[in-house]
């Protein structure tokens, strides 16, 4: 018997995941969030953003471009300890 009903809840997962239509989630950082959790939302998913379309993979190279002689992490981690409240006032104070 409870193998039956087992069988029955993965079915109907199954069939739910099946039937509801997926869409794209977007991302929300939150007043909380670091400036890094800020810029990573504003640019994900791919796509929606004009400031840079490419998403967090482009927004990873441009720092390795524009600071060839930082280590990456050093940037990101400097990013992350800014806590401003919001992706437009963590660009000011990344400016």
């Amino acid at each position: 018997m409870k193998r039956t009903i087992m069988i029955g809840i993965i079915f109907a997962a199954v069939i739910g995941f099946l039937v509801v239509p997926a869409s794209g989630a977007f991302a929300d950082a939150g007043s909380r969030a670091s400036c890094m959790g800020h810029e990573a939302s504003s640019v994900s998913p791919p796509g929606s953003s004009d400031e840079i379309p490419g998403g967090m993979h482009q927004f990873t190279q441009l720092i390795r471009e524009e600071f060839p002689s930082v280590p990456a992490g050093a940037i990101y981690s400097t990013i992350a300890r800014l806590h401003e409240g919001s992706h437009e006032a963590c660009d000011a104070a990344l400016e």
